[in-house]
């Protein structure tokens, strides 16, 4: 494995290529830049664009796993942990995907993020998913959304004839004992309804509002479109209303002084295009975390530190279809999650990076 993770470590821009901007914070919440001049020229439709555009449909299926349709002529880029809304049940996508131009993939894996729903909901479709203008808001959520990867890494050996090491024990701690009321043995999809309650209530107490007095009260969708959050959300928007450049590839963030995670895509055009939703994930986190400010403001070679040690570690790896190639390391201090496009090389399209905080 570790073989694999040098190999493919070495294809991407070294946290010596990279370099941060100054500091801004916000309401707890602060965000580095990150930049490089190694980039992938290539372009992809988000999922966000795309459903908004009708360049894409998203089937629903009636199940964990969906089929989806890129109707453009341009390859179209699914991030880990993207909220879909409409269908039977608002849904989050399980991993990165890449979806070829023109083409239909039958394995776009999701979790229900709206318990109890299976019908029509006002005037949206039920047979397809309307948008995706979020992605999970809680870096819990987010590590949840990849656990077969992660449990590949957190099992020490082939066979699980060893008892879990304590990073797993953690995990499973994590996913845990969660009551059951609809009778569905997933531990990881509890969790995720369980961490939905967890912005629910920390939302309404943080802005002083009911972010469920809506159509479907399990929503995490509706509840992130509540009125209340969209006008806090603006207050973050325009403060982290970044004038950036070509070289400008992803931002690392922190909360309360505490490095979370961040992402770093292989170009320019695909993080500009993300950059508004991560913008607005990490800024619903900041208001849930009680908007505390900053303990201290991290060094820009402690961040980079932060970057450079994601990178080295026990490795995995998955093809969620023979496009994209996905690769996981666990390091002491985080999880380094890395998308690459098997049409181009092996090409980095998107990395994403989680502090090793699953509480």
């Amino acid at each position: 494995m570790m073989a694999v993770s040098a190999r493919l470590a070495a294809q991407q821009p070294s946290a010596d290529s990279l370099s941060l901007g100054e500091p801004v914070t916000f309401g707890g919440l602060t965000i580095w830049i990150v930049e490089s001049k190694d980039k992938f020229h290539h372009t992809y439709l988000t999922l966000e664009e795309a459903l908004q555009n009708h360049r894409a449909v998203i089937h629903e299926n009636n199940s964990q796993r969906l089929w989806i349709e890129n109707l453009s002529d341009t390859d179209l880029f699914i991030q880990s942990s993207d909220l879909i809304k409409g269908g039977q049940q608002d849904r989050m996508v399980e991993s990165d995907l890449i979806i070829s131009a023109h083409d239909t993939s039958h394995s776009l894996n999701v979790y229900c993020i709206e318990a109890g729903r299976s019908t029509k909901r006002g005037d949206e479709p039920v047979e397809t998913f309307s948008s995706s203008e979020w992605m999970a808001p809680l870096a819990h959520t987010r590590l949840v959304a990849r656990h077969e990867l992660t449990g590949k890494l957190l099992t020490p050996n082939v066979g699980g004839m060893t008892a879990p090491d304590p990073e797993q024990l953690k995990l499973l701690e994590s996913l845990g004992e969660i009551p059951r009321p609809f009778g569905v043995a997933d531990a990881a999809q509890e969790s995720i309804w369980n961490d939905v309650k967890v912005v629910q209530s920390g939302m309404t107490s943080a802005l002083k509002d009911s972010v469920t007095r809506n159509q479907s009260p399990t929503s995490l969708e509706l509840a992130l479109d509540a009125k209340s959050v969209a006008e806090r959300e603006r207050q973050f928007e325009k403060k982290f209303a970044y004038t950036t450049h070509n070289n400008s590839v992803g931002f690392i963030y922190a909360i309360g002084g505490k490095i979370r995670g961040g992402d770093i895509y292989g170009s320019h055009q695909l993080f500009e295009a993300m950059r508004p939703k991560l913008v607005r994930a990490a800024s619903a986190e900041a208001m849930i975390g009680g908007n505390s400010s900053p303990n201290s403001i991290l060094t820009n070679e402690a961040v980079l530190d932060f970057i450079e040690s994601a990178r080295h570690g026990k490795s995995t790896s998955e093809h969620p279809n023979a496009r994209t190639l996905i690769e996981a390391i666990r390091s002491d201090f985080s999880y380094d999650f890395t998308a690459y496009d098997m049409k181009y090389g092996r090409a980095k399209v998107h990395e994403e990076i989680l502090a090793n905080d699953i509480e």
